[in-house]
């Protein structure tokens, strides 16, 4: 080989690396259309998951600027903002400043259930509410944003009921949760941690469900593979990341934010999702 060649050589390998592990924010934008929203009536959502304590500027400023820059009229937080094994300084600096921009809805992922000194002493979710986050506990309620009527459902992550009760069915608690949920007039959205369970989506009232936890199958290969491993879905999973349209229900699944020199993200950057709603 040439000394010309083994230059572009590396230099081909050196762009190939830089772009697989581009790891600044990106914005991606997904169209949803319901017929539950007149054609004049539109709703954007920006959906926030798997931050993991994970650190974007001086109080999380990057993060907050390019939210606040969609204009949103709902964040989403699907869990999975805290990790286990990080300080939840972050995901508090993130949730303060996000304040003022738009109604927060947040449910817990597995990260979020932990027993841990840390967490015991802070008291997550009153920390959460302090800034104006509205926590739903398998829970629903209804909401007006610009002045379409929506009902906004949260289940709280599977981890909680096998660790209050080994013999509980998470599947059942969802089920009973929202049973009263009307869904013939009303656009209603779940927000759900957990990418995998659409089986148990599918038998709920909620026209978009929101999740994170597969971050992406952490290896993408474009237009390829969607991702290469997540949790609980393991190798080669089928909800890793983006938008699937089910017969009853729109799933958008967020790629996350989590990065970790131990585990890196291929061509799989931390990603804020927006949604735009619109009636047809």
């Amino acid at each position: 080989m040439t000394k010309r060649k083994s230059t572009l050589l590396f230099v081909v390998l050196g762009i190939l690396l830089f772009t697989a592990t581009y790891n600044a924010l990106t914005v991606r934008t997904y169209n949803v259309t319901s017929e539950k929203l007149s054609v004049d009536e539109s709703l954007r959502i920006v959906l926030l998951s798997d931050l993991h304590s994970a650190s974007y500027g001086h109080k999380q400023s990057i993060l907050i600027d390019q939210v606040r820059a969609q204009e949103p009229d709902l964040i989403a937080l699907p869990g999975d903002l805290l990790d286990r094994y990080r300080s939840p300084e972050p995901a508090f600096e993130l949730i303060e400043g996000l304040a003022g921009i738009a109604p927060m809805y947040f449910v817990t992922g597995n990260h979020e259930i932990d027993d841990s000194e840390d967490y015991v002493r802070h008291n997550v979710k009153n920390v959460f509410r302090s800034h104006g986050v509205t926590v739903l506990e398998n829970e629903w309620e209804p909401i007006t944003i610009n002045e379409i009527e929506l009902v906004i459902g949260g289940l709280e992550d599977p981890l909680r009921t096998y660790t209050e009760n080994i013999y509980g069915s998470w599947e059942t608690d969802a089920a009973s949760s929202m049973q009263n949920v009307e869904s013939n007039d009303t656009f209603n959205v779940l927000l759900s941690h957990r990418a995998e369970e659409v089986d148990t989506y599918a038998d709920l009232p909620f026209d978009l469900v929101l999740s994170g936890h597969a971050h992406g199958g952490q290896v993408r290969i474009p237009y390829l593979l969607n991702g290469l491993f997540a949790p609980d879905q393991g190798f080669f999973p089928k909800y890793a990341g983006g938008l699937y349209e089910h017969e009853t229900f729109t799933h958008v699944i967020g790629r996350g934010f989590n990065y970790s020199f131990n585990v890196p993200r291929i061509y799989n950057p931390p990603e804020i999702v927006v949604i735009d709603v619109h009636g047809k």
